[in-house]
């Protein structure tokens, strides 16, 4: 492995901080797992909230790219098809992972958005990017008459994601898919209403 392999110690400091979180990981271990040099860490990233910003903006880039592979294959359907298809995709990952792993924009928002500016600003632009993709599928739902009219789509948006977190963490701690399952097609019912 090459000492100076950038995208090697961001993948390290990803896995990191989904497994043990923001605060719960320190430099010393990003560097000692990565096998990165630490003047090197310090000239690229400036520093650990430096360092994290870059993890979750990587991160963004592959959950957006995730949602358009998702909510934007025409083969699969309509777009509440597509919806469904993204939630389904969702919590098949979930179980299989044994929901221990989450997405890295949820879990540094909520273990860092109410301390730490630079990190609030930071998860929040990833997940407004998310948020357009799926947005733009209600969009195309909303313009064939399948999702409902009588609601702006971008709070519908959100109101999915939100739907998509929320029916994680109970998954989490009931440990079983079908509440996260049945969650789900509940806001997904919602947007047929």
């Amino acid at each position: 492995m090459a000492k100076h392999d950038i995208n090697r110690v961001i993948e390290v400091g990803q896995e990191l901080f989904q497994s043990k979180g923001y605060f719960n990981t320190g430099t010393e271990e990003i560097l000692e797992k990565s096998g990165y040099p630490r003047s090197s860490f310090y000239y690229h990233f400036k520093s650990k909230e430096g360092f994290a910003g870059r993890v979750i903006e990587q991160y963004g880039e592959g959950a957006v790219a995730y949602y358009k592979s998702k909510l934007t294959d025409s083969a699969v359907g309509s777009a509440l098809k597509r919806i469904e298809n993204l939630a389904d995709s969702i919590t098949a990952e979930a179980i299989r992972r044994e929901f221990k792993s989450e997405c890295l924009v949820q879990k540094l928002s909520i273990e860092c958005a109410g301390i730490n500016d630079f990190l609030r600003n930071s998860t929040e632009v990833q997940m407004k990017k998310m948020l357009k993709v799926l947005n733009d599928c209600i969009i195309q739902g909303q313009e064939t008459g399948e999702i409902r009219k009588d609601k702006d789509s971008m709070e519908m948006a959100c109101m999915v994601q939100a739907q998509f977190y929320g029916a994680f963490v109970l998954g989490r701690l009931s440990q079983d898919g079908e509440g996260m399952k049945s969650s789900i097609n509940n806001v997904i019912q919602y947007l047929r209403e």
